[in-house]
């Protein structure tokens, strides 16, 4: 994968001396080295400035005598401030830093002590009972849980031959020390605690590893110092649970034969025979799917490899390593930002993406236990501390699939090391038969949660020149010919107790020969930044890897610059998406405030439209590798899968290829990353994967079978499957990004408001056609920090990819969003419309951008396609009613065509009764339909006359002028038009009579003459066309009292001149006298008697003016009277108002000087007074309102 670490030199031979290193410890930035003579050497260590720089040592002192005899273990107390030393057997105790003894046990190890654990964890006193909890925290301070203080609990656990002797103590205080008989020698050991909420509540246990191969569970109490009394019952003790045999999976196993028959090969060990006869008995003996490693060695029969010893024997490597508890959540607090996105409320908060699950992380469960690593030979397992072997952490795309894993080495383990996030195996020294150079050992190195192989260092005896380290490569391999030809012994010696993160120390030491004398060396691994770590994973595409190791390391990332942490964000963003974890993805993404043009661009085009990028670009616009970086991996990656289908085809015919793992030593290279003999991984699978008809042959040619038969028929179902699985994944991904989409709209709506109005941008005017990779450019900030033409972009681009949204998945939203404003891509989108036949979306989305015309001209061409004329014209004239008088243009013209089919629903453009279309301008509207047909024309001006009120001469003249040339014309609506034509001259008083006068035939049309005469107030020659050219008396006299109620100073002699061309009428005339007499008749009281004396002709029966006469007489007496009663009333009206005024001269008071004002009790005097009804109280005028009297 990659090289996170290097070996340099910390302590050269010439510091080491000669005695043989045993032992070492590093405690407070010393390192202490115990030797085969029991002496201590004690160096210095110097961290450098920079983490590039390996550290050094510089010797301190040597302390001979330390021990009588090897030191076999060192461990330091940290709370004792105390040196733990493990010789002869025997475990003592000495004071730092002036190493005198303080204690020894060997009463209770009695010279039998092989190793010694120790293991310190902060509990909290329950608040049940006064005794010691049994609830472990492995927090720090501040209090437990139920408000007790913390407290120190520390043990050291020492095996002594079939003997467990712990040792405790609280806050520095001993407590009783506990024995436990063992049925077996224990050869590794290591503490853990078990899950809070099983039965055991949090207790404390001990993984052991026995000589047998089996391994067993050791229950431990709780520590308690409380002084025993007698009588009270013995404090509960230590028990083991049942001994047992790691299960292992199925792939596992296969991948440890493989490994076996390889490492029998190399040493020149013949296993054909016990090969041929595997497969029926491994078979049967894995039917479950899990096999135990003494069961792996029945099954295979190869008691003979190297790789495993004999059933029933005794096993040199069984041991068990502590894995660390993976760090928790982090410390920073996600919260809602101004926007609403989810922000790092502190500088700490920005590592807190690394773990919440609302980041796609698993959740940390409540039954979570630790977990240690059982070694095995060659084969290292993650059990927790119940003894359960450990599903996978890794999350992938599908998280509920749970793949066990384990570590297969090509040879047996030397030592295993676990410093988070790394387990380092140490590999022997080797000898190959067939050359016989002695292969240096190696540095195996295993991520801890995929228990993937990171890095392979090989340990030489060679002394890199210091312009020589490189931390890409392994330590340089000796130039020198005697050092190749010499076997190299290492060693890991390990960090005490005192250090969370300690450094790894290798030793190296060569035997004696009588030509070369014997040397030692101490290494130390340094490992390189994280930043560079990740970068260069990054390089190969795991950037997810990479994130996964920074978050098993102790700092969690807190020491990377927030630069890069953002980065590493979006990019974990953008692996979710890629796993199909659309839902996290696009809550990292709104987190991040990644743009949306980066994040639309990862979907397919018809979603992404012109934004779409091949997958070589996509990871380049979060941060990534560029393009060319992509393609060679992907390409390497396809070889790789090329020569693993070899490999199978080669497996399958019984065959080692070349290149295989058996038949190369795989250890070669630095890394070995898709070789199932080094490890089974979470990814890998025992039973294969489809990859096509190619595929299905090589299955089937694998089982004997036909390559032809029934093969076509399994790849397309498989592909059906695959093709339901893809939609599923489509339709749930565009969800995800409808989501996110609204939400991106509804904050830029919200920051859009912010702007003042003079600046904000339009929504009708984003037609800009931005490329997409000035989209990209855009920056991933918060949408209340962009200026207003990038937040314009930002929403072009939200509303474009809505729109793309919706017409693939929900086409029933597409009409919502076209109808309210919008800031989409026109061009685009009006492609997809008209694609899909939605021309109704596509005429909301005309209005709303204000491209009318458009809109008019698909109205047109959809009408081509109707033969109903509402159904063909409708649309059209309901949208041409809604534009308004801005759009009068385009209204003019689009109304062209509808009229040339139909006149009358053209009109409905002009006369609806909508605002928008009472709003239009008339006079422009009245002369672009007079140029239409002037019978449209007159519609109109009859509906804005008649209708709307319309008062304005030039539309009521317009209409005259069109009525009498429909009369001219003598038209088929002709008689109809002179009727309107006399009813709107007599009502309109908004026109002007002598203009139309003008127009009128002298011969004809006397009535419209007769009108217009009137209204220029000719009277006379009105009434003169009534009574001689039309001889229409009944008219005249109309005409006369219309006059006679309409005009006050034509009272009086309106009547008199009807009535003297009635009397004297024209020569060539008769006289009209029995007209005469009605008129007499009917308007006696409107007619004066004395002018009609005077116009009637003599010798006039008197019986013939009776009913005048009549009439004339009694108008007289009703006005007498009339004048009488007038008379009357206004002399009681005066007498009224007389009498009133002598009442109120009457009313009168009397003020004196001695007179008072009743309120204040003050003089009257002068002052203006009021006089109060009824019984007249005299006030000061101020005191009229105080009425307390």
């Amino acid at each position: 994968m990659h090289s996170p670490f290097s070996l340099a030199e910390l302590i050269p031979p010439s510091a080491l001396g000669k005695d043989p290193i045993t032992a070492l410890v590093l405690h407070a930035n010393r390192v202490i080295a115990g030797t085969d003579k029991g002496a201590l050497l004690v160096f210095d260590l110097s961290t450098a400035s920079t983490s590039s720089t390996p550290p050094t040592a510089s010797f301190v002192s040597r302390h001979d005598g330390f021990a009588k005899k090897s030191i076999e273990q060192l461990g330091v107390i940290k709370e004792l401030n105390a040196i733990l030393c493990l010789s002869a057997g025997d475990l003592t105790l000495h004071s730092l830093p002036s190493f005198e003894l303080l204690s020894s046990f060997a009463s209770q190890t009695r010279a039998a002590a092989s190793l010694f654990v120790l293991y310190t964890q902060i509990r909290y006193p329950s608040s049940e009972t006064p005794r010691r909890s049994n609830s472990a925290s492995r927090g720090g301070g501040g209090g437990g849980a139920n408000g007790g203080a913390p407290e120190i609990h520390s043990t050291l656990a020492i095996a002594c031959k079939r003997r467990l002797v712990l040792f405790g103590w609280i806050d520095g205080s001993w407590t009783q020390p506990r024995e436990l008989s063992l049925p077996h020698q224990i050869r590794g050991m290591a503490f853990g605690e078990s899950s809070p909420s099983s039965s055991a509540k949090g207790t404390k246990r001990i993984v052991a590893g026995f000589s047998t191969g089996e391994y067993g569970i050791i229950t431990l109490p709780v520590l308690s110092n409380q002084p025993t009394v007698k009588g009270d019952p013995d404090p509960p003790a230590p028990t083991l649970g049942e001994l047992f045999t790691p299960p292992i999976p199925n792939a596992v196993a296969s991948a440890a034969i493989a490994t076996a028959s390889a490492s029998a090969s190399a040493g020149g060990i013949s296993a054909g025979s016990t090969l041929s006869s595997y497969g029926e008995r491994f078979s049967k003996a894995t039917g479950s799917g899990l096999i135990g490693l003494g069961g792996l060695a029945k099954a295979t029969g190869l008691g003979a490899l190297a790789n495993f010893s004999l059933v029933g024997g005794k096993v040199d490597k069984n041991d068990v390593v502590a894995i660390s508890r993976a760090p928790g959540s982090g410390k920073g607090k996600v919260e809602a930002n101004a926007n609403g996105n989810k922000r790092e409320s502190s500088g700490e908060g920005l590592t807190a993406w690394l773990w919440g699950k609302e980041w796609g992380w698993p959740e940390r469960k409540a039954d979570e236990e630790d977990e240690v690593l059982l070694v095995r030979e060659n084969i290292s397992l993650a059990f927790t501390v119940s003894g359960k072997l450990r599903s996978t952490g890794v999350p992938t795309a599908t998280p509920s699939k749970s793949i066990f894993q384990a570590v297969v080495h090509p040879a047996p383990v030397e030592e295993t090391i676990v410093l988070s996030p790394y387990i380092f195996s140490l590999m022997p020294s080797t000898v190959s038969s067939a050359e016989g150079i002695p292969a240096p050992p190696s540095l195996e190195i295993h991520s801890i949660d995929s228990l993937r192989p990171v890095q392979s260092l090989e340990i030489s005896l060679s002394r890199p020149s210091p312009s020589t380290p490189s931390s890409d490569t392994p330590a340089a391999v000796s130039s020198s010919t005697s050092s190749q030809q010499q076997i190299i012994s290492a060693r890991l010696l390990s960090a005490s107790s005192s250090s969370s993160q300690p450094p790894l120390v290798v030793l190296t030491s060569t035997p004696s020969t009588p030509t070369v004398p014997g040397e030692q060396t101490l290494w130390i691994a340094t490992m390189r930044s994280w930043e560079s770590q990740i970068e260069e994973l990054g390089q190969k595409g795991e950037w997810e890897e990479g994130i996964r190791l920074m978050r098993r390391s102790g700092t969690g990332g807190a020491d990377l610059p927030a630069r890069l942490l953002q980065r590493l964000g979006k990019l974990h963003a953008l692996a979710l998406f890629n796993e199909k974890r659309y839902d996290f993805a696009i809550d990292a993404f709104i987190s991040f405030d990644v743009s949306p043009a980066k994040v639309v661009a990862l979907f397919p085009e018809p979603i992404s439209g012109k934004l779409f990028v091949e997958e070589a670009i996509k990871e380049e616009l979060f941060g990534g590798r560029g393009r060319e970086k992509v393609l060679e991996s992907l390409e390497e990656k396809r070889r790789e899968d090329e020569v693993n289908e070899e490999i199978e085809e080669e497996a399958a015919s019984g065959s080692a290829p070349s290149g295989s793992p058996a038949g190369a030593s795989p250890r070669k290279g630095k890394a070995v990353d898709d070789d199932d003999t080094a490890s089974v991984r979470s990814g890998s699978t025992a039973t294969g994967r489809l990859r096509g008809s190619k595929s299905w042959i090589k299955e089937n040619a694998k089982l004997g079978e036909d390559p032809s038969d029934g093969t076509a028929e399994k790849a397309a179902l498989a592909q059906q499957r695959q093709a339901k699985v893809d939609a599923q994944n489509y339709l749930k991904s565009v969800d995800a990004l409808i989501r996110y989409l609204t939400d991106r709209r509804q904050h830029y709506a919200q920051a859009l408001a912010a702007f003042a109005p003079s600046v904000r941008p339009k929504p009708s005017a984003s037609h800009w056609g931005m490329s997409a990779t000035e989209l990209f450019d855009l920056p991933d900030l918060p949408l209340t920090e962009l200026k207003p033409e990038q937040l314009a972009q930002v929403a072009q681009v939200v509303d474009t990819a809505l729109f793309r949204s919706y017409l693939a998945t929900k086409p029933v939203m597409m009409g919502p969003l076209c109808r309210i404003e919008n800031w989409c891509e026109v061009g685009e989108v009006e492609e997809l419309l008209l694609k899909a036949k939605k021309y109704k979306e596509l005429l909301d989305l005309y209005n709303g951008k204000n491209m009318h015309s458009k809109a008019v001209t698909l109205l047109r061409q959809m009408s081509h396609e109707e033969e109903d004329p509402e159904e063909k014209l409708g649309p059209t004239i309901r949208y041409l009613q809604k534009l308004g008088s801005e759009h009068l243009e385009l209204i003019f013209e689009s109304s062209r065509w509808i009229f040339d089919i139909s006149q009358e629903a053209g009109l409905e453009i002009f006369i609806a009764d909508l605002e928008e279309v009472e709003s239009l301008p008339r006079y422009p509207t009245m002369q672009h339909l007079d140029r239409i047909a002037p019978a449209v024309c007159a519609r109109y001006l009859e509906h804005i006359i008649h209708q709307l009120g319309e008062e304005a001469p030039e539309f009521h003249e317009k209409l005259i002028e069109l009525y009498l040339d429909f009369v001219h014309k003598k038209s088929p609506e002709a008689d109809e038009s002179y009727q309107k034509l006399l009813e709107l001259l007599e009502t309109s008083i908004s026109y002007r009579a002598d203009r139309i006068l003008g127009r009128l035939p002298s011969e004809d049309m006397y009535q419209v003459r007769a009108i217009l005469l009137g209204r220029l107030g000719r009277h006379e020659g009105a009434l003169q066309l009534y009574v001689y050219q039309l001889e229409d008396h009944a008219t005249a006299e109309e005409y006369c009292k219309r006059v006679y109620d309409s005009d006050p100073n034509m009272r009086s002699t309106i009547f008199h001149i009807l009535l003297r061309i009635y009397l004297r009428p024209r020569q060539n005339h008769p006289l009209l006298f029995g007209p005469a007499l009605a008129l007499m008749s009917n308007h006696a009281s409107s007619i004066d008697a004395v002018e009609v004396f005077e116009l009637l002709p003599p010798l006039v029966a008197l019986g013939d003016i009776k009913v005048f006469l009549e009439k004339t007489l009694r108008r007289s007496g009703e006005r007498v009277r009339e004048a009488k009663v007038v008379k009357g009333i206004g002399k009681s009206w005066v007498e009224a108002e007389a009498r009133e005024v002598v009442s109120l001269e009457e009313r009168r008071v009397k003020i004196t000087d001695s007179r008072v004002c009743p309120q204040c009790n003050k003089r009257l005097g002068n002052s203006v007074i009021a006089i109060h009804s009824p019984h007249g109280e005299v006030t000061h005028y101020g005191c009229r309102d105080f009425k307390s009297y």
